[in-house]
Order: structure tokens, then C-alpha cells, then sequence
């Protein structure tokens, strides 16, 4: 009988052990798996949080608040850059460039870039024309806009210049509301005369009017110093590849906080 009763309790003591067994095993596979998933998935969602913020910290809030809605609703942000396209042949313009940079660091995703590039445009022309019109069908949530000012210097004259500027962006406000609108001049031209003084009436007309305005002048070299010429083509106030990077580049600053390799 004892016999027995000893066999019992082994067969018990061994069960035993063996459910204790499966159980611990069972609790730190379940953890194994858990707790690095839960950490991992919190540290992505805040690192994105926080890069488009770091990136966009050189915009306005305006922006910085589409872009902010653009990630919630999954919806990207439509920025349209317009401009003059260049007289002689580069890699690639400064809109090119920028578009690059924008869509690399933020993803398309987020923020999609339309290029419109016109050769030899005037603003009266681009009025004339409807040309401009193309631009709100491009329904742009940002318009960046280089409104020919260099092709209007002695043609058009500062004073229509502007006229057909303040035409064209009501036109494109009275489409889209919401439109944010940011100003630029074309390239500087070396030892220009008339030319910085109407760039100067296009940043006193965009600040009177509301609108943003980026002087990338600030990155070339002084116009009146014959170091601007290794930016610039034999035609006046032509970027070379050099130029339009350079261009470029400050208008990255502007739009991704990145730094200037110059």
C-alpha cells in the first residue's frame, strides 16, 4: 500500500513541475512578443510627428498648419511653382531642384510639387493669353510665384507689372480662398540699373498686400561685383547650373530647414 501511495505522489510532484513549467514559459513567450511591437510602433509614429515639424520650423504657421491638416485627413498639400524658364539649356532649374528636395524629405504623400516653367513670358502676356488660368485648374493649396519680373524690365514697366500681378493672384484667390501666395523675384543681373529697383517694388507690393515674400538675392553675391558672374550665363540674369543651384538651395532652407552646401 505504501508502495503505491509513493508511486501517487511522484506521478503528482512530476505533473506538477511540468504545468509549472509550461505556464512560465507560456508568460515570457507572450511578453517576448508584445512589449517590443508596442514600443517600436509608439517611436516611429513619433519620430514622423516630429521631422515635418523640424522640417517646416522656416514656414509661416499658415503653411505649417495645411501641412498639419494634410497629415490628418491624408489628404497632400498641393504646392504649384511658377516661373520663367531658362534661356539657355541647365541640368536642372531651381524649380526642379526645389520640387527634388520638397518631395524627398516630406514624401509626396504629404506634400505633392507641380513645376510650370514658361519661356519668354511676360505678365501681360501671361494675362492675354489665359495662360494664368491654367494655374487654378492646378488647384494649388501654395503657390510659389517668380512673376516674370525680369522679362517685364524695360517692357512692361514696374508700375503694369505690378497691376498684372495683383490681376492675376485675385483671379487665383477668387478660385481658392485658402490660397496661400509666396513671392520671389528672377535672378539678379549683374550691375543692373533699373532692375534691383523694381525687385524692390515687388517685395513693397507683396507686403502690402498680404503676401509672402523670399529674397533669395540675399544668397548670390553682390550684383554689382563681378563674382555674381559665376552664377550667371552670358545672357542677363541667366542662372548657370551653378546659379540655379544656389537658388535653389536658399529656397530649401526655406521649405525643409535643410543646409546650405555654399
Amino acid at each position: 500500500m505504501k508502495i503505491w501511495i509513493n508511486i501517487l505522489a511522484v506521478i503528482v510532484f512530476i505533473a506538477a513541475i511540468s504545468a509549472g513549467k509550461v505556464y512560465w514559459n507560456n508568460k515570457v513567450s507572450e511578453q517576448s512578443v508584445s512589449r517590443p511591437t508596442k514600443v517600436e510602433a509608439s517611436s516611429d509614429a513619433s519620430n514622423a510627428e516630429t521631422n515635418w515639424k523640424e522640417n517646416a520650423q522656416n514656414l509661416p504657421e499658415s503653411i505649417q498648419n495645411k501641412i498639419q491638416k494634410a497629415k490628418q485627413t491624408k489628404t497632400p498639400l498641393k504646392l504649384v511653382i511658377v516661373g520663367s524658364a531658362p534661356q539657355e539649356e541647365v541640368k536642372a532649374t531651381w524649380a526642379e531642384l526645389l520640387k527634388k528636395k520638397i518631395e524627398d524629405t516630406y514624401g509626396s504623400s504629404l506634400i505633392q510639387v507641380e513645376v510650370r516653367e514658361y519661356k519668354n513670358m511676360t505678365t501681360l502676356q501671361f494675362i492675354k493669353s489665359d495662360t494664368y488660368k491654367e494655374i487654378a485648374k492646378a488647384s494649388p493649396d501654395v503657390l510659389l510665384f517668380e512673376p516674370f519680373l525680369l522679362n517685364d524690365n524695360g517692357v512692361v514697366g514696374i508700375e503694369n507689372t505690378l497691376d498684372n500681378v495683383d490681376i492675376i493672384l485675385t483671379y487665383l484667390k477668387r478660385q481658392n480662398e485658402q490660397l496661400i501666395t509666396i513671392l520671389q523675384p528672377s535672378a539678379p543681373v549683374y550691375k543692373a540699373n533699373n532692375y534691383p529697383s523694381d525687385a524692390k517694388a515687388l517685395e513693397d507690393f507683396a507686403k502690402e498686400n498680404g503676401y509672402e515674400y523670399i529674397n533669395h538675392w540675399k544668397a548670390w553675391p553682390d550684383y554689382q561685383s563681378e563674382k555674381i558672374s559665376a552664377y550667371l550665363t552670358q545672357a542677363p540674369g541667366q542662372p548657370n547650373d551653378k546659379g540655379e543651384q544656389l537658388w535653389a538651395q536658399y529656397l530649401e532652407h526655406y521649405f525643409t530647414n535643410s543646409k546650405s552646401s555654399q
